[in-house]
């Protein structure tokens, strides 16, 4: 959606979430790209996570995920680069060569929002660690590269600066207020911002279990706040550049699904409480928050008898 010459476009952190076939998509299905063609009907943006765990995603894939999206000219997507390279920091040649293909893919198609480098707690800010996003940039140079810190070691005065100068971009995540967590930032680079939700779980995130740390459902009143954040993120956006100005809105409060809850929540109060569309499926499974939209329900949903078959 586009409002006062900025684009917002707000998504989930993966299409693929099992808890996704019973509280979005109503049914379930085997396929892939057929759940990303419905998940394309009413969000213009996701986070690839696959390539996070699969290093064998390539080209290929990235042009079956093309096809999928078709509908949707708006539609960008995120990439999450694998962890061998964020987490482990490893170089494997081969797997930036597929990883290169597959933004190469997105890119030249004007499908690509980002390359994400997820970084987890314990990559603090030292100076090899500093070495090593340097070189993360160089091995993927010509492609968008937005960089989230967990350690508040990076919270620093010179840390736009140093992305700025290796072509580097920071991503703004909305963390639970745990010690040393990083905190959100609030300087943009370019055109367009980045922004992660990961929900407000403080105890969740101390077990350091997943499904507790972003089982997670903003109210209303933090969903307020956080449009505020972006609308403040949105004026730092250079008015110039290819596109336009844009903010990626990623929520990735995935456990039971509550991830699309709020994306819809957000999508409402982006544009002012204007009518949107919502899934029957993501109405049934949260009444309370669905009430509160001013919202049509689209009743076929994740229909075998229009989908199946498209999309293999």
């Amino acid at each position: 959606m586009a409002t006062n010459s900025v684009q917002y476009l707000v998504g989930v952190s993966g299409w693929e979430h099992e808890s996704l076939s019973t509280c979005f998509y109503g049914a379930e299905t085997e396929y892939s790209t057929l759940k990303l063609r419905y998940y394309a009907r009413f969000f213009d943006t996701v986070e690839i996570r696959a390539t996070f765990w699969d290093d064998e995603l390539g080209e290929r894939h990235a042009q079956e995920w093309i096809e999928a999206v078709a509908e949707n000219k708006r539609f960008r997507f995120t990439v999450k680069l694998h962890k061998a390279f964020s987490h482990e920091k490893r170089f494997n040649p081969d797997a930036a060569t597929r990883m290169r293909g597959l933004l190469h893919a997105l890119q030249k198609n004007d499908r690509l929002g980002s390359l994400l480098v997820q970084l987890p707690y314990s990559f603090t800010n030292t100076s090899s660690n500093r070495f090593h996003l340097v070189k993360l940039g160089e091995v993927f140079r010509g492609f968008p590269m937005y960089v989230e810190f967990r350690h508040e070691s990076w919270n620093q005065p010179n840390l736009i600066t140093f992305l700025n100068e290796n072509l580097l971009l920071p991503v703004h995540a909305d963390l639970p207020r745990v010690s040393q967590l990083m905190p959100f930032v609030t300087r943009v680079i370019g055109n367009a911002a980045y922004v992660r939700l990961h929900g407000r779980n403080e105890k969740g995130w101390l077990t350091n279990e997943m499904d507790a740390r972003y089982d997670y459902l903003y109210n209303p009143r933090e969903v307020r706040e956080l449009r505020r954040r972006i609308d403040f993120l949105a004026e730092k956006c250079a008015a110039t550049g290819a596109g336009g100005r844009r903010v990626f809105i990623i929520f990735n409060n995935t456990t039971h699904g509550k991830a699309p809850a709020n994306a819809f929540q957000m999508i409402s109060a982006l544009i002012d409480g204007k009518q949107i569309t919502i899934p029957e499926a993501t109405q049934l499974a949260f009444p309370d928050v669905m009430n509160t939209l001013n919202a049509a329900v689209d009743n076929g949903l994740f229909s075998q008898r229009k989908l199946y078959g498209k999309v293999g």
